[in-house]
């Protein structure tokens, strides 16, 4: 696949992730803790380079179209 298994869970958790951002209202750090992610610091860095921006800015941008 070329990629380690850790950099495809953390792929997973990701696009749960972001399919929570837009069909939910919850908390972000509920959703985080829900699918795994227990480091805010290391999932900052990974949401923004995989979506281009911020979970609460891509949630509101959603919310507006």
């Amino acid at each position: 696949m070329g990629i380690t298994f850790l950099e495809y869970q953390n792929e997973v958790r990701l696009s749960y992730i972001y399919s929570d951002l837009l069909n939910t209202d919850g908390l972000i750090s509920h959703i985080l803790e829900k699918h795994g992610f227990n480091n805010y610091k290391l999932f900052m860095r990974r949401f923004k380079m995989r979506f281009g921006n911020t979970p609460l800015k891509i949630r509101k941008e959603q919310k507006m179209k």
